[in-house]
Order: C-alpha cells, then sequence, then structure tokens
C-alpha cells in the first residue's frame, strides 16, 4: 500500500493511493542507482573487522606531555575514589557529576581495578617505553616531567582538601612509577653500552 502526504484540499480518503506505488517504487530504484557502482568496477565486500572504520580510536601518539598529563589525570581519579566517591574536587579537578557508589570505588582503586597501582603504574611505564625507544635519557626526561605533574596534583590536593599529603595509593602509584622508570633507564643503558662495545 502507498502512502502519500495529500495536499490540504484533498479529502482524507486520498492519502491512502494504491494506484502510485509501481511509480514510487520506480522512482527510488532510479534514485538508488546513482549510489550503485559502475558494472566494470568490482564491488568490496564489507567486512566486520575493517581497518577503515571512521569512528575507530586514533593511534596512540605518546609523547612526554601526554605521560606527564596521564600519570595526573589517573592520579586525581585515584584519589578521588580514595575517598569512597565523596572527595568534593577544587577547580583544577574535573570529576563527573554523579559520583560513585562505594562499592564502584572500591572495585576501581582495588587489586585489579582499572585506577589500581598496578593497573596505573604498567599504563605509565608501557607509555614511557614506548616513547623512549630505548634512549635512557629520554627516561630521564620522562621522570622529570612525571615529578613535575605530581608535585603540580600534590598542592592542588592539599589545597583543595587541606590534607597533609596524597592518598597512599597515589604515593604507592608513585612510587611504582619511579621504580619502574629506574629499571627501564638502567636497562636501557646497560643495553645501549653492550651495543657500543659489539659495534
Amino acid at each position: 500500500m502507498g502512502i502519500y502526504i495529500s495536499k490540504l484540499n484533498d479529502s482524507p480518503s486520498a492519502a491512502v493511493n494504491t494506484q502510485s506505488q509501481p511509480q514510487a517504487n520506480g522512482a527510488f530504484k532510479a534514485l538508488m542507482s546513482e549510489f550503485s557502482p559502475p558494472e566494470n568496477e568490482p564491488v568490496v565486500p564489507v567486512t566486520e573487522k575493517s581497518d577503515q572504520l571512521p569512528l575507530q580510536p586514533v593511534a596512540s601518539k605518546d609523547s612526554v606531555e601526554s605521560i606527564q598529563n596521564h600519570a595526573q589525570d589517573n592520579l586525581s581519579w585515584q584519589a578521588y575514589y580514595h575517598s569512597g566517591g565523596h572527595f568534593k574536587p577544587g577547580e583544577k579537578f574535573t570529576m563527573p557529576a554523579v559520583l560513585p557508589s562505594y562499592a564502584e570505588a572500591a572495585r576501581a582503586i582495588g587489586p585489579g581495578g582499572p585506577y589500581s597501582v598496578e593497573a596505573v603504574s604498567n599504563c605509565i611505564l608501557s607509555m614511557a617505553a614506548q616513547v623512549a625507544q630505548g634512549n635512557p635519557d629520554k627516561i630521564a626526561e620522562i621522570r622529570q616531567e612525571i615529578e613535575k605533574a605530581v608535585a603540580i596534583f600534590r598542592r592542588d590536593y592539599q589545597a583543595t582538601t587541606k590534607e597533609k599529603d596524597l592518598p597512599q595509593i597515589c604515593l604507592d602509584t608513585y612510587d611504582a612509577i619511579m621504580s619502574g622508570l629506574d629499571k627501564l633507564q638502567a636497562e636501557y643503558t646497560e643495553t645501549n653500552a653492550a651495543a657500543e662495545k659489539s659495534a
């Protein structure tokens, strides 16, 4: 049954027009043919796993600055979840309007959670390794930038909460990151020295 919008002066019964269906179908087919590939052009089948999807995440472009920002962001989320979802953020913090429940907060920073010491430190260290590309001097630069980021975060957190220091989870994460950077720097230095000897 073909349905079309009638003119205002048409009767309501004129809105249903079974005679116009073949004409409408023909017009639709003509319109769709404009979007069909030419006959001599091969049709590429669409697969579910396409590397060219327009809404894919952008390829990771890690930099020293992105590591610094990521470290600061993750520590702020740890501090937020550490308070059981009742941390009142200051102007320096960007947090969602809806606070998490205590159970959600405990899961977030607990073992295996996305903001656990292991998850955050491993993420930062993998970013550092990607940026450094085996260069120990780059690791030293990353270390300095993370130290700056944490110092700024500590200052802002203390000003907002009037606490003496960051929550223990943040301090533990910072220690894990610094320890990991020390290991990376030592490993890269040793590898480069061995490469120079063999050259």
